[in-house]
């Protein structure tokens, strides 16, 4: 999925994006309300840039928010529901398949198929190898 697109679920979807410092983050998502935000670095661009904004999307689209002052919340369990989402948002599985199969067979040579970085196509591998 190009960059375009998921800024276009972004906008159908009712989730503001906005750009801002963001040096230590990088990217973070909020729900204000019924509203549902996400702001990304200004720094930030490129593949980092699709991860990050696939990731806060995540996040909104699964309502998967925690609450950093709250012992009881479990920061994981988000995380992982938000990189999911993203992961086949960016990395559909038939596609990943397809890829493996054509000799796409390093991460690198996966993360430049797919514009993702390698972290985060390294997270869709160990998903889909568990899926599997």
């Amino acid at each position: 999925m190009e960059l375009n697109k998921l800024y276009g679920i972004a906008q159908r979807e009712g989730v503001s994006v906005d750009r801002y410092r963001l040096p230590e983050n990088v990217s973070v998502s909020a729900k204000c309300g019924d509203k549902l935000y996400v702001g990304i670095d200004n720094g930030v661009s490129g593949a980092d840039e699709k991860v990050c904004l696939a990731h806060e999307l995540g996040h909104c689209l699964t309502l998967s928010f925690y609450n950093i002052y709250s012992p009881l919340d479990i920061r994981g369990k988000h995380e992982r529901k938000a990189d999911n989402w993203a992961i086949k948002k960016l990395i559909p599985k038939t596609r990943y398949k397809n890829a493996i199969r054509s000799g796409y067979d390093s991460v690198y040579l996966l993360s430049e198929y797919f514009g993702v970085t390698a972290d985060f196509m390294q997270k869709a591998i160990d998903y889909y190898q568990k899926a599997i």
